[in-house]
């Protein structure tokens, strides 16, 4: 598995998104997403997406690039936002871009973006917020499609992972950022894991006929198994949310929620927003130090048998990208394939692995 420096591996991606047509700005602002959740150890969502987008740009032609983005509805306190089938990094980053601009006039902005292709890890967007000093909210469905989770009590897939981010700042230090699926994986991570040709964990996935799998083929088919909603034996609450984000992020966005005939491979992303100003209801010289004995208090927790401390939401990615920074990043070997092969028909170097 070969390891490369972020900087090379973050400038070979520029190079392969703008030999396929993609615009120089775009093509960075994609490469530094992808390559930001790569660093912070979630791959799933990293430079493994590289083949899928250029597919989606050559092939499918569900990306466009160079799509404007088009406010459809502009209020004092929130955004009707048309991606126009752009790169859903781009588009999702603007709108948040946009929506903090408001929330430091009116205290609070929600933005609601459809038509935007595969917005990525939704932490690097409430991230944005948390680092100008706002709490980020964001949510995302996929237009209905991707429907990889069982609901709570059955085996057949009927939600998709609908992913939900809040990011706080802190005043110093990173910020809390929770970042979780409503399933108990992303299906990113059961793709990465059938790349390396590794076993799942128990309790993440079912097969076709309800039954616990750990094999990868069990879940992909055919026939297809499931992702378990988030909660394992309490998957009804994991249900719950994955149904509410459905409708935040599809229904108010008029994408569409999950439904009998939405194809399984998504065409656009919906997505829900929010910027909070919290200056605009709390000085922050009282609000830091809130935040901060609460992170204090929750880690002085005496850590469980098998954990050597405590760690709060956002910790364990600050703590990889660190790590990563200074050791790289590792790309499996079918991945690595994959953007090899589209290398070479670009006829572009690949970086020298460290």
């Amino acid at each position: 598995m070969p390891t490369f420096a972020a900087d090379n591996l973050r400038e070979f991606s520029i190079n392969i998104f703008e030999g396929v047509g993609v615009p120089h700005t775009e093509a960075e602002i994609v490469s530094d997403h992808l390559i930001d959740a790569s660093l912070s150890g979630l791959d799933s969502h990293g430079v493994l997406r590289i083949p899928q987008y250029v597919n989606a740009i050559r092939v499918e032609r569900k990306i466009l690039p160079g799509a404007k983005l088009e406010i459809v509805r502009d209020t004092p306190s929130g955004l009707l936002i048309n991606g126009n089938f752009g790169f859903g990094q781009v588009v999702a980053h603007e709108a948040m871009e946009l929506a903090i601009r408001k929330a430091r006039e009116t205290a609070i902005c929600a933005a609601s973006v459809y038509n935007c292709f595969h917005t990525g890890r939704l932490g690097s967007y409430t991230e944005m917020a948390a680092n100008q000093g706002l709490i980020g909210m964001m949510m995302v469905n996929a237009g209905g499609c991707g429907q990889w989770v069982a609901p709570f009590g059955g085996i057949a897939k009927r939600i998709g992972t609908n992913p939900i981010s809040i990011g706080v700042p802190t005043g110093k230090g990173d910020p809390v950022v929770v970042d979780i699926a409503t399933s108990t994986a992303p299906e990113g991570k059961i793709r990465a894991l059938h790349n390396k040709g590794a076993k799942v964990p128990e309790g993440l996935i079912i097969d076709h006929e309800g039954q616990p799998a750990t094999n990868t083929a069990d879940f992909y088919g055919p026939p297809a198994g499931a992702l378990l909603p988030l909660g394992g034996a309490l998957g009804y609450k994991g249900t719950g949310l994955g149904l509410i984000v459905d409708i935040m992020a599809g229904g108010i966005s008029g994408i569409g929620c999950c439904r009998p005939d939405a194809p399984q491979e998504p065409d656009s992303d919906g997505v829900f927003m929010i910027a909070i100003d919290i200056q605009q209801f709390t000085p922050l010289e009282e609000f830091y130090p809130r935040v901060t004995q609460l992170i204090e208090h929750v880690k002085s927790s005496p850590p469980a048998p098998g954990f050597s401390e405590v760690l709060v939401p956002g910790e364990p990615e600050s703590r990889q990208k660190k790590h990563r920074t200074v050791h790289g990043i590792s790309v499996d070997e079918t991945t690595w394939s994959q953007i090899q092969e589209i290398a070479d028909g670009l006829d572009l170097a690949s970086p020298n692995p460290l």
